[in-house]
Parts: C-alpha cells; sequence; structure tokens
C-alpha cells in the first residue's frame, strides 16, 4: 500500500535520502510547472495516457500500467482541483506498492500558497443573536452598545449587552477591543480605536489571533495598522454614527435701520429674498422701527426673527456681535451699522456704494440687485447645507447594517455581499475577503 506523505514530509529531502524514482501524476499544466525542479522523474502518469502518449520524452502510463511498475517510487500529484486529488490519492493508495506519495499543492517543499478559511467558514450559520460586550464603563462606548442595541431589535435580532461573551451567541462585537478574553473564541468581532502606544498595538495583535475581524472606525487607521503589521484580512473599516437630531447652525442676519414711508430702504426686499432660502439655515436680527408687518410675515414664512421695534443702545451693542452676517440693501450712502458690524468683526452682505467703498476689506459680498442677493445667501445656505449632508448617512442605522454584512460574510452568508456595491466603502466592501 503507497504512503499518503504530509505537508512537513519535504519532497526533494526525501527524494535525496532515498534515491528513488520520481513519477509525475498528471500531465497537464502544473506537471509542466514542476517538471524542471523535481529529480530522477522516468514515469509520467495521467488517466488520458491513451491520448497523451509522451511527457518531455516520457512515456506517459496509465494508472495500470503504473502499478506494474516494480520499483520503489516517490509519486507528486499535479491536479489543481483538490477533489480529485483526494480522489487520486485514494486510488493509489490502494493500487500501488512501496510508494511515497506527495501533494503538489499541498507540501512544503513547493513553497505553493495555501488559501486561508476562516474556520467560521465551514459552513453557513443564520444570524440572528448578537452579544454585545461592554462592561459599563464609559459614556461614549455605552452609546455605541445602547445604539446598537437599540438598531438590532428594531431589524427583528435578539440582541443582548454583558460584560463577558456569550456562548450561545451567533456573534459577540466587543465595542472597545481591549474587553477580550480570548481563551476560546466565540465567533468575537471587536471595534477598534485609540492605537497609540506600543503595548495597545500588541495587545491588539494579540487578541486578532483568535477574533474574527477587528473592526476601525477610519480607512486611515486601518491601513496604518496594517503597516504596523497587523494582518490585513483581520481588519476592516465602518465609520461611526451621529444622531441625527442636532439641528444646524443658523446664520444670523442683523438689519439695524427702520423703515420709511417713501420706501428708501427698500425693505419689501427681505420678503422678497426669504422665498428662496430654507428657515432651517436662516434667522434674523432686526433692530428698528416699523418692521412689523414684515415680522410677522418672515414668522409665517418659518423663519426665527429677534425683533426689536426701538432703538436700544445697550442691546445694539450686545446684538452685533452676535451676527454672522450684516444685511444693508439701501443705496442712500451707506449705513452707519456697517461700521458697528465690522468693528465687531462680522461680515456683511451689502450694497457697494458710499462710504461701503471706502472702507478696505469691508463688503464680503457686494450685491446690486436682488439677484446678487439672493445668489449670496443662497451660497451660504448651500455651503452649510453641504456641510450637514457630509454626515447625512452616517446613522446608527446604516452603522448596523454595515456589521450586519460583515457578520454574515463571518458567518458564510454571502448571498447579498454586493447589494450595496458603489453606494459606499466602508464596512463589508472594506474586508480583503479571502476569496473574491
Amino acid at each position: 500500500m503507497a504512503k499518503i506523505m504530509s505537508y512537513e514530509d519535504n519532497y526533494f529531502d526525501i527524494c535525496e535520502e532515498t534515491g528513488y524514482s520520481t513519477v509525475i501524476y498528471g500531465a497537464g499544466m502544473y506537471g509542466e510547472r514542476i517538471f524542471p525542479y523535481l529529480k530522477n522523474v522516468s514515469y509520467v502518469c495521467d488517466r488520458s495516457a491513451d491520448k497523451i502518449k509522451e511527457f518531455h520524452g516520457i512515456p506517459v502510463l496509465s494508472l495500470e500500467k503504473l502499478g506494474e511498475v516494480d520499483e520503489k517510487l516517490l509519486v507528486v500529484i499535479c491536479i489543481k482541483s483538490p477533489a480529485v486529488r483526494e480522489q487520486v490519492k485514494s486510488v493509489l493508495s490502494d493500487s500501488l506498492e512501496n510508494a511515497m506519495v506527495f501533494d503538489y499543492f499541498d507540501n512544503i517543499g513547493f513553497g505553493i500558497y495555501r488559501e486561508k478559511q476562516l474556520e467560521i467558514h465551514k459552513g453557513h450559520k443564520a444570524l440572528q443573536h448578537v452579544h454585545v460586550v461592554y462592561d459599563g464603563d464609559g459614556w461614549i462606548i455605552g452609546k455605541f452598545a445602547a445604539r446598537m442595541k437599540e438598531e438590532l431589535e428594531k431589524r427583528g435580532y435578539r440582541c443582548t449587552v454583558g460584560g463577558a461573551v456569550d456562548p450561545s451567541a451567533d456573534i459577540n462585537h466587543h465595542v472597545i477591543y481591549d474587553s477580550c478574553s480570548l481563551v476560546v473564541p466565540y465567533r468575537e468581532t471587536f471595534m477598534i480605536t485609540h492605537i497609540d502606544s506600543y503595548n495597545k498595538l500588541e495587545l491588539l495583535k494579540h487578541n486578532l489571533q483568535k477574533a474574527l475581524l477587528g473592526i476601525c472606525m477610519s480607512r486611515e487607521t486601518m491601513e496604518k495598522l496594517a503597516a504596523y503589521g497587523v494582518p490585513r484580512e483581520k481588519l476592516c473599516y465602518i465609520n461611526p454614527a451621529q444622531d441625527g437630531v442636532i439641528k444646524p447652525k443658523k446664520y444670523v442676519l442683523g438689519i439695524t435701520h427702520k423703515t420709511h414711508d417713501d420706501h428708501r430702504k427698500n425693505e419689501n426686499v427681505l420678503v422678497d429674498l426669504c422665498r428662496f432660502l430654507n428657515p432651517d439655515y436662516f434667522a434674523f436680527k432686526i433692530m428698528g422701527a416699523g418692521w412689523d408687518r414684515i415680522v410677522e410675515t418672515l414668522v409665517d414664512m418659518g423663519f426665527q426673527v429677534d425683533y426689536y421695534s426701538e432703538f436700544i443702545y445697550e442691546e445694539y451693542l450686545k446684538l452685533m456681535p452676535s451676527l454672522d452676517y450684516y444685511l444693508f440693501w439701501g443705496f442712500d450712502e451707506g449705513s452707519m451699522g456697517y461700521l458697528d458690524a465690522l468693528r465687531a468683526g462680522v461680515e456683511t452682505i451689502v450694497t457697494p456704494q458710499g462710504y461701503h467703498l471706502d472702507v478696505k476689506d469691508g463688503i464680503t459680498y457686494p450685491c446690486r440687485t436682488i439677484p446678487e442677493f439672493r445668489e449670496a445667501l443662497l451660497h451660504l445656505q448651500h455651503k452649510r447645507e453641504k456641510i450637514v449632508q457630509s454626515v447625512d448617512t452616517w446613522t446608527w442605522g446604516n452603522f448596523v447594517e454595515k456589521h450586519l454584512e460583515v457578520w454574515n460574510y463571518l458567518l458564510g452568508n454571502e448571498d447579498t455581499i454586493y447589494k450595496n456595491q458603489h453606494m459606499y466603502e466602508d464596512g463589508i466592501f472594506s474586508v480583503l475577503r479571502m476569496k473574491a
């Protein structure tokens, strides 16, 4: 009976020690690749021997003919398919005497890369129960645990929280990496943050020996840790979340003049401008008589307005520094409030006329017409909208969805792995998957 050799049984060492003849089993591409390196190749065996006939001047034998060879042999199986190789090993074991059988793809002597496989990938396991490991110390970390539990339960998953792992859970997720005690791994992942010392880095590497995956909060940290020697296939990143309840800061626009019967200040312009603006991004502070009707209209439109119908100097001194922009659209030489706004360090959206022009660098947005004022204000609105919208998708719901995709991958459930491709780059799309 032939002996099936293990990975550690180096073909070249044994060939040197024994001097036995070598047989290449498989006259295809991998037989071609290994042929220049093998010693004492006397025979080639292939199930298509009747068609191939010859391999580098060596007759190709059928398995039956190889069985008739009366000498000790070293057989190297050069077939890609693992399943076929196992079949061949079984057949050779039964049909050959005094032979040692080596697997080209599974022998230390040939240095072939052996594909890694996550232990948990052996089979598929439905994700139903997530246990969040949290010891109750730290308000930010506690927030992560609470929000994850809330969002998981919204989606119909069972989620428990505790200071130690739950062996019965499908996934144990530590909200911080240093809470791991991986005596026995229980399908564990953990969040990574604040790796700012050598010992923390080494602790992270240690914990990742048994944990399935470390989840960073940013691409930069993930790439930096990989550069520091943390196995890249054990890392991914998922951006953190914000609560989505904080309202955007509004631009406070200031007006400090009264209205006139001849409409020389053209106060109705304000209503026309506000028809194009989002009240979520603008509020007004107005000091001066005669604005009552317009203030009422603005409030009806949803704008916040602080209105002072009388000029009170002490209030005026407080009002000016509280503004973001000073507004003036009149063309009657200039506004004295413009000078006070500049003194307070407030930017201006005013007409370029009169002494407005004599102040160096005083006008932030020079506007002559209603369309120009509208364009200036919409520019500010869009600028702030862009900032606000930059984290629109950084929600706790999306944070948990991305974790679910990663956890399902780790459990071998990859059916929907590409459903959100090109929608974001973190989560499952930052995992260096074992197979594409």
